[in-house]
C-alpha cells in the first residue's frame, strides 16, 4: 500500500484513501498523514506495532474538518508525530454512523459536548481512552505527544480505561425494558408546554445561538401536537398556539440567510439567533425535512393565508434546489454541498461563504439602477451586514448574506414604486446575480455519494409536495417524478432483490452495509410514495424491507431496534433513540410499524407488539425527557388517536381526483390512503389486506351492474362505513 514518505523528487506519494470512495476521505488521500480507512489492516497494525490508534471523524461539507485538516493532518511535522506514534484512521460519519454513534457517546460522556471534527485516541482494540473536536495546530501536536508519552509510559492504564469505559458504555445500552410506558397525552403536553417556553417570539426557533432548524425535534412534532388536537375543545388553544410557532419558525427561516436567496435550499444552521449568517453547507437530510414540514404546516392553514403562501414558496424552493443540484443523472440525491468554496476562478484559498455572499460595491456593478432598492430589501450594508462576533475567522469581512430585511410592500413605500414593479425588480436582480454566480464563481465541493436513507427523507418530502403544493406551482420535473427516480435509483444501485439487504450508500458502486436509519427512513419513504402515487410495487417493497430490518436490527434478548448493523469491530451495539439533526431511527420505525399494521393489516398483530416492544425499550427515556423523542411521541399521538384508512376506488384519475384534492388539503397524521382502482385492483396489497380483499370482491361482483363509482371508505378498527361518492360529505366528514 502506498505511504507517505517523499520521493527523491520531493513529490508525495498518495496515501492509503486514494483508493477510497468516500468524498470525505478523498479530500485526505494527498495529506501527508499515514492515513487508514476502518478496517482490519489497520487494526493487525496497531495490534502487531502495539501502537495506539487515532481516529479522525468528519464528513466532506465541515467547515471545521477543513480547518482542522489545513492547519495539522496537512503540516508535515504534524504528520510526522502522528505517523510515528500512532496508527491513524480516517472514517466518514456518514458511511459509517455506527463508528461515529459509539465514539460520539464517549465524546459526549467525557467533555460534556460534541461535533465534528471528532478526534479520537483508541487502544489496538478499539477501546476509546481520550477524545475530542477541534484543537488549534499547536494544541494538536501538545495532545498527539502527551498521549503518545502516557501511551509509551503505562500502556495498561490506558488499556484498563478504555475497557472501562466500554463496559459504562455497554451497561448503558442495556437499560431494561419496562412494560410501564408513560401516559401519552401528559408526555406530549410536557413536550409541548417545553417548546412553547423556549420559543424565541421575535425570531422564531427554539434557542439560541447557534440556531438549527432540527424539524425532528420542533416542527414535525408540533404540526402533529396540532392536527390531533384541533377538534379537541380542551386543547384546541395549545393546538393553535402549536400551530403558530411551529409556522412562525419556519416562514423566519425561509425570511433569514439561512435561505440561500439567490439559487435556493437551506444552509444546515445560523451563527446568531435570528436566522441570518449560515453555517453555509447544505444537507440533503435538512432539505428533506423541511420540505416534509412546509408542506405539513400548511395544509394546517387556511388556503388564503399569506403564511400558507410563504410556506408553498419554500416548500418549492427545496424542490427546484434540490431537482438542479443535488440529483445525479440516473435519479439519486447526493449528500451535500459544502461550505467552503473559492470566491473566484483564479483563486486558490477557499474561504466559507464565498459562493454566497455580496459586496454593496458588487452589487451596484451588478444592478445599476435597481441596487438601491434590491439592497435595502434584503439588508445589504456599505461595509457588510456579517456581525464580527459571528465571523471568527474574519472570513466575511465586508460581505453580506441576502435575507428578506423588508416586505415588498415596505420597499415599494420606501421606493416609491407599486408592490407589483418591485417584486419584478427583484426577480430579474436574482436571474442577474444567479447568472454572474454561475460564471464567476466556482460551486461548492459536492459531496457526490448517494446515501439510502437521507433519499427515504426526501422522497418522504418530495411525496407529500406532490400531494399539496398549490397546483399553481408548476415545478419540472414535478415532484412525483423526482420522488419516483429516487426509489428506482436506491433499488438498482443500493438494494439486493435476492437477499433483501439495502447498502449504506452509492458511489462508483455500493457503499458498506445498511444500518437501522437507512431501513427505517426508506421504509417510511415508500409508504408516503405509495399514498402519492398510488403504486403498489412501492408498499410491497416497504413490506419486504421491514422484514428485514426486524431480521438484522431486532433486539430478540431485549426489544426495539438496535442501530447499526452486526460488526465485529464495533464494541458495542447501540439503541439510540433520541432525535438529532435527523429523526432517530427507533421513532421513524415505530410509526412505520403502525402505519403497516393498517397497509398489511393482517400482520396487524405483529407489528403492534413490536411497536409496543420499541416504546417498552425507551419508556425510561419517555418519562425523564420524552422532549428527546419528540419524533416518537409525534406518532404515539396518531396512534393514540386511532389510524385511519382511507380507501378511494378509482375508476380513473379524472374521477378520483376531486376526492384525493379533499383528502390532501388537510393534514391527517394518522392517515392511511388505500388506493383501489377497480381495472386493476392491488392484489399482492390484498394479499396482506383482509378489508381489501372484500372491497376487491365487492367491487368485481358489480352487484347493481353499475360501472364502479368514485367514493371514499374510511375504516376505523378495521371497520369500515359505507361508501361516501360525495366530495362535500367527504370533507365534511374529515373536518369533524
Amino acid at each position: 500500500m502506498g505511504s507517505n514518505t517523499h520521493t527523491s523528487s520531493g513529490e508525495r506519494k498518495l496515501n492509503r484513501l486514494t483508493n477510497s470512495k468516500s468524498p470525505y476521505l478523498l479530500q485526505h488521500a494527498e495529506n501527508p498523514v499515514d492515513w487508514y480507512e476502518w478496517g482490519q489492516e489497520a487494526f493487525d497494525v496497531a495490534k502487531r506495532e502495539n501502537k495506539p490508534i487515532f481516529l479522525s471523524v468528519g464528513y466532506s461539507a465541515c467547515h471545521w474538518c477543513h480547518v482542522l485538516a489545513h492547519e495539522s493532518f496537512e503540516d508535515e511535522i504534524t504528520a510526522k508525530i502522528m505517523n510515528e506514534h500512532y496508527v491513524n484512521i480516517k472514517v466518514d460519519r456518514e458511511e459509517r454512523p455506527d463508528v461515529d454513534r459509539l465514539y460520539m457517546t464517549f465524546l459526549q460522556a467525557t467533555t460534556g459536548g460534541g461535533g465534528w471534527p471528532m478526534s479520537v485516541w483508541l487502544t489496538p482494540d478499539l477501546h476509546p481512552f481520550f477524545a475530542g473536536t477541534y484543537f488549534p495546530p499547536g494544541q494538536f501536536r501538545q495532545v498527539l505527544l502527551k498521549l503518545a508519552e502516557v501511551w509509551s509510559g503505562d500502556p495498561g492504564r490506558c488499556v484498563e480505561v478504555g475497557k472501562s469505559v466500554i463496559e459504562q458504555l455497554r451497561a448503558a445500552s442495556n437499560i431494561s425494558s419496562s412494560s410501564s410506558i408513560p401516559d401519552i397525552s401528559a408526555v406530549a403536553t410536557s413536550i409541548y408546554r417545553r417548546l412553547e417556553k423556549r420559543y424565541d417570539s421575535r425570531y422564531g426557533g427554539f434557542s439560541g445561538a447557534p440556531k438549527f432548524p432540527q424539524p425532528s425535534q420542533t416542527t414535525h412534532f408540533l404540526a402533529r401536537y396540532a392536527a390531533l388536537n384541533m377538534h379537541d375543545t380542551a386543547k384546541r388553544k395549545e393546538a393553535e398556539v402549536a400551530r403558530d410557532m411551529a409556522v412562525d419558525t419556519m416562514i423566519k427561516i425561509y425570511n433569514g440567510g439561512i435561505r440561500d436567496v439567490v439559487g435556493g435550499g437551506f444552509s444546515r444552521y445560523s451563527v446568531d439567533e435570528r436566522w441570518h449568517v449560515p453555517h453555509f453547507e447544505k444537507m440533503l437530510y435538512d432539505e428533506g425535512q423541511l420540505l416534509s414540514s412546509a408542506i405539513e404546516l400548511s395544509q394546517l392553514l387556511p388556503q388564503t393565508a399569506l403564511e400558507r403562501t410563504i410556506l408553498q414558496m419554500m416548500a418549492a424552493d427545496i424542490v427546484s434546489y434540490v431537482a438542479r443540484n443535488l440529483r445525479s443523472p440516473e435519479g439519486g440525491f447526493y449528500s451535500a454541498e459544502d461550505a467552503d468554496s473559492l470566491p473566484s476562478s483564479d483563486s486558490t484559498v477557499k474561504k466559507e461563504g464565498a459562493f454566497y455572499v455580496w459586496t454593496a460595491q458588487l452589487l451596484d456593478e451588478l444592478l445599476g439602477e435597481d441596487a438601491e432598492a434590491f439592497k435595502y430589501h434584503f439588508g445589504v450594508e456599505e461595509n457588510g451586514n456579517c456581525d464580527p462576533s459571528h465571523d471568527v475567522q474574519g472570513e466575511l469581512r465586508g460581505q453580506n448574506v441576502l435575507y428578506m430585511a423588508h416586505t415588498s410592500e415596505e420597499t415599494a413605500k420606501k421606493f416609491g414604486r407599486s408592490v407589483e414593479k418591485i417584486e419584478q425588480l427583484l426577480k430579474r436582480s436574482l436571474v442577474k446575480l444567479k447568472e454572474y454566480r454561475d460564471k464567476e464563481r466556482p460551486r461548492p465541493h459536492l459531496d457526490d455519494k448517494i446515501l439510502t436513507c437521507w433519499n427515504g427523507l426526501m422522497i418522504s418530502g418530495l411525496s407529500k409536495a406532490s400531494e399539496a403544493l398549490d397546483e399553481s406551482i408548476n415545478l419540472s420535473p414535478n415532484p412525483l417524478q423526482l420522488a419516483e427516480e429516487s426509489a428506482a435509483f436506491i433499488r438498482q444501485k443500493s438494494y439486493d432483490e435476492s437477499s433483501g439487504e439495502l447498502r449504506r450508500s452509492y458511489r462508483e458502486g455500493p457503499g458498506p452495509t445498511g444500518q437501522a436509519d437507512d431501513y427505517a427512513f426508506l421504509i417510511q419513504g415508500l409508504l408516503d410514495l405509495y399514498e402519492a402515487s398510488g403504486k403498489e410495487e412501492y408498499v410491497s417493497w416497504a413490506i419486504r424491507l421491514q422484514e428485514k430490518q426486524d431480521e438484522l436490527f431486532w433486539d430478540c434478548e431485549g426489544s426495539g431496534y438496535f442501530s447499526s448493523a452486526p460488526d465485529p469491530h464495533i464494541l458495542v451495539r447501540m439503541k439510540d433513540p433520541q432525535d438529532g439533526a435527523e429523526p432517530s431511527a427507533q421513532s421513524v420505525s415505530f410509526y412505520n410499524l403502525q402505519r403497516l399494521s393498517h397497509f398489511a393489516e393482517d400482520r396487524h398483530a405483529a407489528y403492534q407488539e413490536k411497536a409496543r416492544g420499541i416504546l417498552e425499550a425507551d419508556a425510561q427515556v419517555l418519562g425523564q425527557a420524552p422532549y428527546a423523542l419528540a419524533t416518537m411521541v409525534g406518532g404515539m399521538l396518531a396512534a393514540e388517536k386511532g389510524l385511519k384508512q382511507l380507501v378511494v376506488t378509482e375508476p380513473s384519475a379524472a374521477e378520483a381526483a376531486p376526492f384525493l384534492k379533499v383528502i390532501r388539503s388537510r393534514f391527517i397524521p394518522h392517515r392511511v390512503l388505500i388506493h383501489l382502482d377497480p381495472a386493476h385492483p392491488p392484489r399482492k396489497l390484498a394479499k396482506e389486506n383482509a378489508t381489501l380483499r372484500a372491497l376487491i370482491v365487492d367491487v368485481e361482483k358489480n352487484v347493481d351492474g353499475k360501472a364502479a363509482r368514485p367514493s371514499v371508505r374510511i375504516c376505523e378498527n378495521f371497520t369500515c362505513g359505507l361508501p361516501i361518492e360525495d366530495v362535500a360529505e367527504v370533507e365534511k366528514v374529515l373536518a369533524a
